[in-house]
């Protein structure tokens, strides 16, 4: 430290318009500021030491106090007059130090009780500064991440070593196929701009890519065999469920691109008439309520037939112990099959392939309704060469249906036999090879209708038509008219109880929801991978979410609401997460993340669900806003007012 002069002016006593030069002498040091250059600050006012004239007598002044400054004491000067004049100095010098410490902690003490009634009496902002951003969706994504809770599939996870970061990814894609279907590219667009479901795991959204959803998928499909069997227990347990009857079918979903090297993709019967792709198959064992029991996925050219003993035998010989009822539609009825069903201690119901079947009335006919109240007559018949128990089902409303289904068919065809009939009586196509051409194409796209007419032509000697004709048969070709409405159904079970045999086939339209949630609500249609692993986990991906979809259905029809998926995500969509952005009356920014309030079918959903309206997220938020410096007094404040 040093002492440094400074030419200061006065008035004398009494004179005002004189003004008198005096020279009055600070304690200064040197410091360095952030740019490295060098400067001095003012450590204390010395006055004008008219006691110490001499520069050698300041000079000592200034080594003494600089020890008593920075040691606390210094040692002791052979000139009394400095020695006491430094003594007087740093008492000078203690007392402001004193006083600035008071006025610090009194400005501290004032922040602090400004920050107390801030956090009572909350904030002030302006409403005119007050503007919403950053929207995201949250009521779907809340309402399924509380059912994934109640299955436990977080506890199942963790159970077989997957780690927290693992476990939550698996949740956040599960949740986000229930929500917003689609491919692992489209998933992580949605996470990002549409969706609340990072912020309910307390994940940093743009830390999820397309390939960690890949692996995460993967992963999923590695253990679905036995995930599949927990979430089955999971559910029968939760709403004490008694299977008695299986229901099973078989699917297919079609591919968008080449898939050359595939073992799985294959060109087949397409379901969804999209015979220019190939097709993978879906085989699904469904109990009465619509909860999976099993899943299995197949070759795209796989017959039905063959598929019943893969998907049932894999259910464990437990459950052929217990006398199940297994429903099958007539793609699965074969002899093989059904020895099989019976060999493994299953009883059956299946519609018969009626195609030449020929039966006798042996029992009296019974009147049903169906759930629209239409009339169904149920009477047992014995097949000729047949040894099973079998049921004739006659339905009005079926019938109807049929043929009007009939008709139309038959009228596009009478349409199409006409314009070829035009063209050999004009200008037309009158080669014999070119008709043959025509009606081939006909036939096959009215599905077989053309073998209802018997058609003939007249030929010249160079093999080109003269003449057309042609007349319905009603006995040929499919779909009957005498048989419009009517089917066979096969079973092990006692016949005499009419309305029990009608009543569990008529429940195979359970898995037909299935298959129709998981084809419309979830999109498992159509397949975009490259590879089958990739095609095994897109699919096994949705299985997962339809188990969230039918447990929260299931849930909701035990409480009288009978809704579908696309109607729950339609009612949840409207609870969004929103940032209420504003300026403080105090000149300071604030930013408020909360959950908007649900609306009254969204309360009444939660409430049947029993999940709690509140969408809590796990992110830190700074309240009671921090007391910024003068540097930072322009930072923005994050408000979490859940």
């Amino acid at each position: 430290m040093l002492i440094k002069p400074t030419k200061k002016w006065r008035c004398p006593n009494g004179l005002d318009n004189i003004m008198i030069p005096y020279t009055y002498y600070r304690l200064v040091e040197s410091y360095r500021d952030a740019d490295g250059r060098t400067k001095q600050r003012t450590v204390l006012g010395l006055g004008e030491l008219k006691e110490l004239p001499e520069e050698t007598d300041r000079k000592e002044l200034a080594r003494l106090l600089t020890e008593m400054i920075k040691v606390g004491s210094c040692s002791i000067s052979e000139r009394p007059v400095v020695y006491d004049t430094a003594l007087r100095l740093y008492g000078k010098y203690l007392e402001e130090k004193a006083e600035a410490q008071r006025r610090e902690d009194a400005l501290a003490a004032e922040a602090r009780a400004k920050a107390e009634r801030d956090r009572d009496m909350g904030i002030l902002v302006r409403l005119k500064s007050l503007q919403p951003e950053h929207s995201r969706s949250i009521g779907a994504e809340h309402l399924c991440n509380q059912i994934l809770r109640k299955l436990g599939l977080g506890e199942f996870l963790k159970s077989r070593g997957w780690s927290d970061r693992q476990t939550v990814m698996a949740m956040i894609q599960v949740i986000m196929r229930a929500v917003h279907p689609g491919s692992e590219l489209r998933t992580v667009r949605c996470i990002r701009e549409n969706s609340a479901v990072c912020e309910l795991f307390g994940v940093d959204p743009t830390s999820i890519t397309k390939d960690s959803l890949y692996g995460s998928a993967r992963r999923l499909y590695d253990v679905r065999r036995d995930l599949e069997d927990y979430l089955h227990n999971r559910v029968c347990s939760m709403f004490n469920m008694d299977e008695k009857i299986y229901l099973f079918d078989l699917t297919n979903t079609y591919f968008e691109g080449r898939m050359e090297n595939s073992e799985i993709c294959r060109f087949g019967r397409s379901k969804e008439k999209r015979s220019d792709c190939r097709i993978v198959g879906l085989g699904a064992v469904v109990n009465t309520d619509g909860m999976l029991v099993r899943t299995e996925i197949f070759e795209g050219n796989r017959q039905d037939v063959t598929t019943l003993e893969d998907v049932i035998g894999s259910l464990g010989k437990d459950a052929g112990d217990k006398k199940r009822v297994v429903v099958i539609d007539a793609g699965f009825n074969s002899e093989s099959n059904i020895q099989w069903l019976c060999d493994n201690g299953y009883d059956y119901i299946t519609v018969m392939r009626s195609s030449g079947v020929k039966y006798t009335e042996s029992g009296n006919v019974v009147e049903v309704k169906d759930s629209k109240h239409q009339p169904i007559r149920l009477q047992r018949v014995e097949v000729e060469g047949g040894t099973a128990n079998s049921l004739l089902v006659d339905s009005d409303a079926k019938a109807t249906k049929e043929r009007g289904m009939y008709d139309k068919a038959t009228q596009r065809v009478e349409e199409e036999l006409a314009k070829i009939k035009k063209g050999i009586e004009g200008k037309g196509v009158k080669n014999r090879d070119k008709i043959q051409q025509r009606l081939g194409r006909i036939n096959s796209r009215y599905h077989g209708y053309l073998s209802c007419y018997d058609v003939e032509f007249d030929y010249d000697n160079k093999d080109r038509a003269t003449a057309m004709r042609w007349h319905r048969n009603e006995e040929t070709g499919p779909n009957k008219p005498q048989t419009h409405g009517k089917y066979l159904l096969q079973t092990s079970l006692d016949t005499k109880d009419e309305t029990n045999i009608w009543m569990f086939y008529n429940v195979i339209r359970t898995v037909e929801e299935t298959f129709k949630t998981l084809k419309t609500d979830l999109d498992i249609r159509p397949v975009f991978h490259k590879s089958d692993d990739g095609t095994k986990a897109h699919l096994h991906l949705a299985i997962l979410a339809y188990c969230v979809v039918s447990t929260a259905r299931y849930i909701l029809k035990q409480k009288g609401i009978n809704v579908r998926w696309s109607e729950i995500l339609r009612i949840t969509s409207a609870q969004q997460r929103v940032t209420m952005a504003g300026n403080t009356t105090d000149g300071k920014n604030v930013r408020i993340r909360k959950s908007t309030e649900p609306e009254e079918k969204l309360v009444s959903i939660q409430s049947a669900l029993g999940i709690s309206p509140k969408a809590s997220c796990p992110i830190k938020f700074v309240w009671p806003p921090k007391i910024p410096s003068e540097k930072t007094n322009t930072e923005n404040q994050l408000v979490d007012s859940d």
